[in-house]
């Protein structure tokens, strides 16, 4: 076994990473590791490939397995490119003790010897972190991180807080996560404190329906240093108010990626509007799957937004609540391919209604691939990631798009849901060609 090919060692790793419930068989690679040298060095790169540091005792157990000053530890340091990191002061979060719990000068420790992080995800409890931290971060030359994820998972205080606005102080940053509920107030932050110095590719931003909701004025401040870097835009569960106009009109020409939801019929009246300046535009998702958002009815809105799509596009996705939106779609779709001469590569549509999609959806000439959720499926979750607009830098499960034409056919649609789990039996298919 050791005298088969790096190559082919990494690619029997590769098959068996993943488990069949998507987390990472660390006990398999783990008994990898120990075959030979060259299988323990390619083993402990995957083993070590992502980090999860939720308390002082996992903290230690890391140093340990990595010490920083010898030359084996080095290298499994150097093999960190994700690190997930809980910062919940003296809180008791996660089943974690207050007197295991993580502060910031933890992270900074950890982080200083992690010289090739690019994705760093926070979890914390805190409303914001303290300047000697900021002060701290942008201090540090390596790792340069590309991308920062913060979920703030407390019940905020009704009270102004800035924990991900003090991460974009990294100036390395170009894909950037928040997802947390609270009350921003955003521009008076922007007037006290020094404007973010990320220039962003790729900002999301799920904010739970927190209110006073960010407004376009705010959103233009955050990517003051990103005019025309910014490709990928996704605004899940806020209020779009007419301040939100002029800033989409002034991004639009240079999305590439973009995702909506909303709380009020009212907020996606100008949506075709927008997609009229989207020239680039590959993948747009509509979020109306999504409890409390009565921003899109398909039967309504949807032939205004099809007219207004450019030909560009290559996914699109929304959620259905009824047969007569499924019937409308079906039109729509057909006179979007007429007037483009486009076939629409991906279409993926989530059933919020009891019953199936029907006979007729099997076969959809316009389109290259059918997505077809019920909001019930198990696999619910990878309804709208996005298969089109792949980001390898970025915090995602697995691609959609292996999951493959869904048939209405019961078995069928096992069959490929179980595919999408087994890298093993997709690698067969696909030299066997089907």
């Amino acid at each position: 076994m050791s005298q088969l090919n790096l190559d082919i060692i990494n690619l029997i790793l590769d098959f068996i990473y993943w488990k069949d419930d998507l987390s990472v068989d660390r006990p398999t690679l783990a008994t990898a590791s120990r075959i030979s040298r060259v299988w323990q060095r390619a083993a402990q790169a995957r083993l070590f490939y992502s980090v999860v540091i939720e308390a002082r005792w996992r903290m230690s157990a890391f140093m340990k397995s990595a010490p920083a000053r010898t030359r084996r530890g080095k290298q499994l340091r150097a093999a960190v490119r994700e690190l997930t990191f809980v910062l919940s002061g003296h809180t008791t979060v996660m089943g974690i003790a207050p007197s295991h719990s993580l502060l910031e000068k933890d992270l900074v420790l950890v982080l200083s010897d992690l010289p090739n992080v690019y994705q760093l995800r926070i979890y914390s409890l805190a409303a914001k972190v303290s300047l000697g931290f900021q002060a701290s971060l942008a201090a540090m030359t390596m790792p340069k991180i590309r991308s920062i994820v913060v979920d703030y998972v407390a019940e905020p205080p009704d009270r102004e807080h800035q924990i991900f606005f003090d991460f974009l102080s990294l100036p390395s940053v170009e894909r950037a996560l928040f997802v947390g509920k609270g009350t921003y107030q955003w521009a008076s932050y922007a007037k006290s404190k020094q404007r973010p110095q990320a220039a962003l590719k790729e900002l999301r931003l799920d904010l739970r329906h927190s209110q006073p909701s960010v407004r376009g004025t705010d959103l233009a401040w955050m990517i003051s240093y990103s005019p025309s870097s910014l490709e990928i835009l996704h605004l899940y569960d806020m209020v779009l108010d007419p301040t939100m106009s002029e800033f989409m009109t002034t991004l639009a020409p240079q999305l590439v990626s973009f995702h909506v939801s909303s709380s009020r019929q009212s907020d996606l009246g100008a949506l075709a509007d927008w997609l009229q300046l989207m020239t680039r535009l590959k993948e747009l998702v509509i979020r109306n799957d999504i409890p409390s958002a009565d921003c899109f009815r398909v039967a309504t809105d949807l032939p205004r937004v099809m007219s207004a799509l450019p030909s560009s596009i290559r996914h699109l996705g929304f959620a259905v609540d009824s047969q007569l939106a499924l019937r409308v779609t079906r039109s729509q779709i057909k006179t979007w391919n007429q007037r483009t001469g486009e076939c629409l590569r991906v279409l993926t549509l989530v059933l919020l209604a009891n019953g199936t999609f029907g006979e007729d959806w099997k076969q959809v000439p316009e389109v290259g691939r059918l997505r077809l959720f019920h909001f019930t499926d198990d696999d619910i979750s990878f309804a709208f990631a996005s298969p089109m607009v792949p980001s390898n830098t970025f915090p995602r499960l697995v691609d959609p798009s292996t999951r493959g034409i869904v048939i209405n056919d019961q078995e069928e649609g096992k069959q490929e849901k179980a595919l999408s789990r087994n890298p093993l039996r997709a690698l067969q298919r696909l030299i066997k060609g089907r």
